[in-house]
C-alpha cells in the first residue's frame, strides 16, 4: 500500500508503484583524465571519461500505473507541441 503522488490517493496492496520524472535538469559533465580501469591481458590500462552533456532527474514522484500513463501521455503531447526544447543540449553535445 502506498500514496500516489500525483492522485493522493491510497492504492490497494499489491498495485506496482511507478516512478515518474517531474522535473528535469540539463546537466555538462567534465572530462575525467585516467578515470576508468580495465583489464587489458594481464595488465591494468586506465582510460579517460570522456564526459558529455545530458539530463538528470531533479524531481521525481511515486505514482500509480494509471496517473504514470497519463503523465507520460501528457508529456509526450507537450513534446511533439515543443513545450521542451532539447535541441540546444543535443547540438552543443555533439560539438564535444
Amino acid at each position: 500500500m502506498y500514496r500516489c503522488q500525483l492522485c493522493n490517493v491510497v492504492q490497494p496492496p499489491r498495485t506496482r508503484a511507478v516512478k515518474v520524472t517531474t522535473e528535469s535538469r540539463p546537466t555538462e559533465y567534465p572530462s575525467r583524465p585516467k578515470a576508468n580501469r580495465l583489464r587489458v591481458g594481464r595488465k591494468w590500462k586506465q582510460f579517460d571519461d570522456p564526459g558529455g552533456a545530458g539530463f538528470e532527474i531533479a524531481k521525481e514522484a511515486t505514482a500509480c500505473p494509471t496517473c504514470a500513463r497519463a503523465h507520460e501521455e501528457k508529456r509526450a503531447a507537450d513534446e511533439a507541441a515543443g513545450l521542451y526544447d532539447d535541441d540546444d543540449l543535443t547540438t552543443e553535445a555533439a560539438a564535444l
